[in-house]
């Protein structure tokens, strides 16, 4: 297909901020980037994580690792699933997809995050099939105006 058939995608970006500037959520239909700062408070990171899981219980985090091979169980036991594992230098390269919907693995998962931003900021990426009202809700879940400020960018609109 010559490039100039090829039909553009209606893009639409949304990005949900706190007000403190310690977390930034950027959602479109497909994915959402989830950008914490190192100063962000626990309270705030767990209601992302409850917020996301009320209001999509499907979503799935794909987390990868290096560990022990004995922690690849422990992380099974709080509802992680592995997806693949090798033995590599250092341990086993462990990949697993966090479901959204068992409390016990949103819980490891935070705790991790906490661990992680010790060391700085950080981001995450989570693919999921979204739409503008699950964006409203989470919108709405995570307190609307009281903290949060929610931006729309429409790109690659065809009239």
């Amino acid at each position: 297909m010559p490039p100039q058939d090829i039909e553009k995608a209606d893009t639409t970006l949304y990005i949900i901020d706190r007000q403190d500037r310690s977390a930034r959520i950027a959602c479109t239909s497909g994915k959402i980037s989830i950008s914490m700062k190192q100063s962000i408070d626990r309270d705030v990171l767990a209601l992302i994580l409850l917020s996301l899981s009320k209001v999509d219980s499907t979503i799935v985090y794909e987390y990868e690792t290096l560990c022990k091979y004995d922690d690849i169980n422990r992380f099974r036991q709080d509802d992680y699933i592995v997806i693949s594992y090798s033995k590599s230098d250092g341990g086993y390269k462990t990949i697993f997809n966090v479901p959204f919907s068992r409390k016990k693995a949103l819980r490891r998962l935070a705790f991790g995050v906490v661990d992680r931003l010790k060391a700085g900021d950080v981001d995450m990426s989570i693919l999921w099939d979204g739409n503008q009202s699950k964006i409203d809700q989470l919108f709405e879940e995570l307190g609307s105006g009281e903290h949060w400020k929610l931006q729309v960018i429409e790109a690659n609109k065809e009239d």
